[in-house]
């Protein structure tokens, strides 16, 4: 019982401290964006206020994106069933990201009087549901690989109970499911081979 209220606890304090982490690294750009308004004052540098206004237009999307990346980094940090909804999330926030990205090639663009970056951003609008793709079939192949694939270890103990059971047993029964589905599809596939 106590090795499970520890475990608790060391997962808790990790959520903790990516919220944490998260939160004073956008109160730090916050800052570093307030001191870049600031120096708009001193320095009268065109390049400057095209940068500080992208980002003083963009600071809602860019606020929206990093909470939906802390939210899937929370996920993420979950053992296995509980950590499933984390690629959805990333998947949604790296289109936030893509957006935000278009739009600094499109400043850069500008700023450069080169018209590729203005062209690059209508023609490669169809990466938003390649990108949405890649990220979450990358975050589901992440989780389902590796040592996610062992044979999970069956404990030696009587059966428990229904109030007994934990996500930890749901998490290693899937993944023997998953296991014993794609050993019998390749023993087929080989047999079917000769």
């Amino acid at each position: 019982m106590t090795e499970e209220n520890s475990e608790k606890n060391k997962r808790r304090q990790s959520l903790t401290k990516i919220v944490i982490y998260n939160l004073v690294s956008f109160v730090v750009f916050l800052i570093i964006l307030g001191f870049l308004n600031i120096s708009l004052d001193v320095f009268d540098n065109n390049i400057l206020f095209e940068v500080v206004r992208l980002l003083n237009n963009n600071i809602w999307l860019i606020f929206i994106f990093s909470i939906i990346f802390t939210i899937g980094e929370v996920f993420g940090s979950f053992k296995f069933p509980g950590n499933l909804p984390a690629p959805i999330f990333n998947a949604i926030g790296s289109i936030f990201l893509l957006n935000f990205l278009f739009k600094i090639f499109r400043l850069v663009g500008n700023l450069s009087e080169i018209n590729t970056f203005d062209n690059l951003t209508i023609t490669f609008s169809f990466l938003y549901p390649i990108i949405f793709l890649l990220v979450l079939l990358g975050g589901y192949i992440s989780i389902l690989s590796g040592s996610s694939w062992e044979i999970p270890k069956k404990k030696a103990s009587s059966k428990k109970t229904k109030e007994e059971m934990t996500w930890d047993d749901v998490g290693n029964e899937f993944k023997e499911m998953l296991y014993e589905a794609f050993h019998s599809a390749r023993e087929s596939i080989k047999q079917n081979k000769k």
